[in-house]
């Protein structure tokens, strides 16, 4: 299951749409402080999926906290402006607007494959 955190509604539909044609669950979240109440709630992503420009706290301060809450869990950073390469390195991949749908997925893919392949905890 995707979380995926836009405050743009009609961004929001469009990820939804796009995930969901690929064969993932998504749980949408219109903003950072309420993505983290669900995950403080016990959802349990296999992948979080955040704009990086948003009210309340932006997409990199969200990455942050669920890097805290989450520490396995792949963030994927989406946005519409440059970011400086030392936050690029804070995600496991950032992805510029307008997306790429096409690379998104295959990113997603390669990712979700990646938390699958990992040893359980003792």
């Amino acid at each position: 299951m995707i979380l995926a955190i836009e405050d743009s509604p009609a961004i929001a539909l469009l990820l939804r749409r796009r995930l969901e044609l690929a064969g993932y669950s998504v749980e949408m979240s219109p903003n950072g402080l309420d993505a983290i109440e669900l995950l403080e709630d016990g959802l349990q992503p296999d992948l979080v999926m955040a704009d990086v420009m948003m009210p309340g706290i932006d997409g990199l301060e969200t990455l942050t906290r669920i890097r805290q809450m989450r520490p396995g869990t792949p963030v994927v950073l989406v946005t519409g402006q440059d970011l400086h390469p030392l936050e690029q390195e804070k995600a496991d991949a950032v992805f510029p607007k307008p997306i790429d749908f096409e690379a998104l997925l295959r990113e997603i893919a390669r990712l979700c494959d990646r938390v699958d392949d990992a040893p359980s905890p003792a």
